[in-house]
C-alpha cells in the first residue's frame, strides 16, 4: 500500500495552528500524531508482505511477527489520538507539565475548556466503536496477555495468530488494518477542522 496521501498538507496546516496560538508544543504533538499515522502505513506494508510471504526477517518466528505487529498497530493507532487531545491540553486546558493529556484524561472540566468543534471530535473519537475495540487489544496486549489461537491450513503461506480479547477473536491482520483506518480517520478528521480553532 502507497504511503497515506493526505488531502491537506497537514504540516501546512499544524504550523498555521501553532502561530495562531504561539504553541510550538501544541504543533509538535500533533506533527507527531501524523507521523504516527505515516509509521501506521509503513507497517502495514511489512505486514501484508509477510502474509503473503510467510517469510520473516532474520528467523523471527510467526507469532512473534504477529505479536510484535499487532502491538505496533494498537498502540500507534491509540497514540496518534492521543497525541491530538495533547495538542488540544497545551493550547486550551493549561496543560504545560511533564504529563500530556490523552483522550482519557479529557473529563468535563477540560471537555468544556475545548472549543466546540474540538469537543466534537473527542466525542467522535470515543463513541466509535472501532476505537474501543482498538483501545482495548491494546491495553490487553499492553497490560495483560491475550489467549492466542493458531490456524492450521496448508493453503495459506503464512498461519497468523487470531487474538481473543473481550470475548472476541480477531485475526492479527484484521487488528492491523482496523488500527490504520481508525488512526487514518480520526487524525484526518482533527486536521480537517484545525484551521476553526
Amino acid at each position: 500500500m502507497p504511503p497515506y496521501n493526505w488531502k491537506t498538507d497537514p504540516i501546512t496546516v499544524i504550523r498555521e495552528f501553532e502561530a495562531r496560538h504561539n504553541n510550538p508544543d501544541a504543533g509538535a504533538l500533533i506533527a507527531w500524531a501524523v507521523w504516527t499515522v505515516d509509521c501506521l502505513y509503513y507497517l502495514d506494508d511489512l505486514d501484508q508482505d509477510f502474509n503473503r510471504s510467510g517469510i520473516s526477517a532474520a528467523g523471527h518466528s510467526p507469532d512473534v511477527i504477529d505479536i510484535a505487529h499487532a502491538r505496533w498497530a494498537t498502540s500507534s493507532s491509540i497514540t496518534s489520538l492521543d497525541l491530538c487531545a495533547a495538542g488540544l491540553g497545551r493550547v486550551f486546558c493549561a496543560n504545560t507539565g511533564a504529563h500530556e493529556l490523552d483522550i482519557g484524561d479529557i473529563n468535563a472540566t477540560l471537555r468544556a475548556q475545548l472549543p466546540a468543534h474540538a469537543q466534537q471530535w473527542i466525542d467522535h473519537v470515543r463513541a466509535d466503536s472501532q476505537y474501543n475495540l482498538v483501545k482495548s487489544a491494546r491495553d490487553w496486549l499492553m497490560h495483560s496477555r491475550l489467549r492466542r489461537h493458531f490456524t492450521l491450513s496448508t493453503r495459506d503461506p503464512c498461519l497468523r495468530l487470531r487474538l481473543e480479547f473481550n470475548s472476541i477473536q480477531l485475526p492479527v491482520r484484521d487488528l492491523i488494518e482496523l488500527a490504520r483506518e481508525l488512526a487514518t480517520k480520526h487524525v484526518c478528521d482533527f486536521i480537517q477542522i484545525l484551521h476553526l480553532f
